[in-house]
């Protein structure tokens, strides 16, 4: 049974433009805030979506992340007898809320630790959750495991390997959720398009699925917030659980199925390569046992460099500055103010007497750009290249594979540059030789083995049979970039599926032609 719509409901609001007039932040706090404001189209457009679903009596607008109030203020034009209420982290922000919705209740605190949103929400009548809530890649609240035991608890299921919770988002909507599963309410939150399809995310959107009930997605694309590049979509959930038609995705209807739970229309001709190329093929992870993920190293400005003579000389500079030089260093480098914190927890870790070594230098190539120069030091990357624990460097093979999986838009390439490491935040690369020991047991074996054996091929049973390894990896890293992986099985499921190489792509590898 659908509810009915709300009796006062008009159908255009007034919303003031957050993005217009923001509070003064700088870019530092903006990131550390999540704090891109809200245009008040999109606001206008999120509650139109959501207004049908919405019914007659006692309302409470609740917004968990309210910033200077956008949100609160159009629904206090499209529902004027609802209650509103908001809480928000930073107190410029939640006095121009009071500012500018005065008869809305707004809390200073954080809606992702302790109770204080709890003590704002009603004990009855119908809620509806509003709001744009931080997204940021990798929230603060990671680094308090009290807080993430509480809000993984609201998960109440184990996450499958390689996918995790990590974004301020992805917790906003199980608050959210957990909240409405018992109780009759709307949902409407604009958040990043990875919710949509993202293989990090599955798990999130089959919990979502499974207690509330999805009504629309709209999907912005990239460029609705100023001074960024993420896509972002508006999704209209409500409760109680029911068997309504299928949600609305423009003018398609969705039906989201295992295992990736999408919010977006699957396409049919991707669904038939998936198959065929599964029948005829092998997973790229299987075909390619050993792959690796590229570096992180936390710091390129002070160990990247176009320059491979600057960048020695850079750490040769940071190795010889005390604590009391570092300042000085910072400013003579160009490293930028945010960088100081970086440097004196390197200076901690840095052994003493540490001098530059040249070999450390490594071509460091990029997905786009010229290559440049890498300082590759484990001292100096303490948590951003673990694969130097062990006996093996993976990153001095003379060829690897280099590809990049589950973030789109795919991509491969073969470099064969000695030494050369690979830089992207979410490739992976896999040498064309790899320790028997590491194909064995894979690359843990490097940290617990001290003999690892000769080098091996870095391919299953069947890619060997298929040609000699350089030419499998050349092939595979065409069929990766070829028209149909790119057009068609790319954006359907290039966030969410292993892809399959099929071996008819490799047959060129192989001078018999055997697949």
């Amino acid at each position: 049974m659908h509810p009915t719509r709300i009796h006062t409901v008009r159908h255009t609001t007034t919303s003031f433009d957050e993005e217009a007039s923001p509070p003064r932040l700088t870019a530092a706090e903006r990131r550390r805030l999540g704090a891109f404001f809200t245009p008040a189209r999109v606001v206008d457009q999120a509650l139109r979506a959501v207004a049908p679903f919405v019914p007659s009596g006692p309302l409470t607008v609740v917004d968990p992340a309210c910033g200077p109030g956008a949100f609160l203020q159009g629904a206090s034009q499209l529902f004027p007898h609802a209650r509103l209420v908001g809480l928000e982290l930073e107190p410029r922000h939640a006095a121009q809320c009071r500012e500018q919705v005065p008869g809305a209740r707004i809390e200073e605190g954080n809606a992702l630790v302790g109770d204080a949103l709890e003590r704002l929400l009603p004990q009855s009548g119908f809620e509806l959750w509003v709001g744009n809530p931080p997204y940021n890649g990798t929230s603060s609240v990671l680094k308090d495991p009290a807080a993430y035991d509480q809000l993984k608890a609201l998960f109440d299921r184990e996450l499958p390997r390689g996918q995790s919770l990590r974004d301020d988002f992805a917790f906003f909507l199980l608050r959210a959720a957990a909240r409405l599963e018992g109780r009759a309410g709307a949902l409407v939150f604009v958040t990043s398009s990875t919710l949509l399809d993202a293989f990090l995310y599955a798990p999130l959107r089959r919990a979502l699925l499974e207690r509330l009930t999805l009504r629309e997605v709209i999907d912005l694309g990239p460029g609705v917030f100023e001074g960024t590049r993420v896509s972002t979509c508006i999704a209209v959930w409500t409760t109680p659980r029911s068997r309504a038609g299928a949600p609305k995705f423009g003018r398609q209807r969705l039906r989201p199925c295992a295992p990736e739970w999408r919010l977006r229309p699957v396409d049919t001709r991707a669904e038939a390569l998936h198959q065929r190329w599964t029948e005829h093929g092998e997973p790229l992870g299987t075909l390619v046992p050993v792959s690796l993920p590229g570096l992180k190293t936390r710091f390129d400005e002070l160990l990247v460099d176009d320059d491979r003579e600057r960048l020695l000389a850079r750490v040769a500079a940071f190795f010889a500055a005390g604590p009391a030089d570092l300042q000085h260093f910072a400013e003579h480098w160009d490293i930028p103010p945010g960088g100081l914190g970086k440097l004196e927890a390197l200076q901690r870790a840095v052994p003493p007497k540490a001098a530059v070594d040249p070999s450390a230098v490594h071509r460091f190539h990029r997905h786009r750009g010229p290559p440049g120069w890498c300082y590759l030091d484990r001292a100096l990357i303490p948590r951003g290249d673990h694969r130097l624990q062990g006996s093996w460097n993976p990153h001095r093979c003379d060829v690897k594979l280099v590809f990049n999986t589950h973030e789109w838009p795919l991509w491969a390439s073969v470099l064969d540059t000695p030494g050369c490491v690979t830089a992207y935040r979410h490739s992976r690369f896999a040498p064309l030789l790899v320790p028997e020991q590491v194909l064995q047991g894979g690359p843990a074996a490097a940290r617990r083995a001290a003999h690892l054996g000769p080098l091996v091929t870095n391919l299953s049973a069947r890619g060997r049979e298929a040609g000699p390894a350089r030419e499998v990896f050349s092939a595979i890293a065409r069929f990766i970039m070829s028209e149909p992986v790119q057009r068609v099985w790319g954006p359907a499921f290039g966030t969410t599926r292993a892809l399959p190489v099929p071996f008819e792509a490799l047959r060129a590898a192989s001078p018999q032609g055997r697949p």
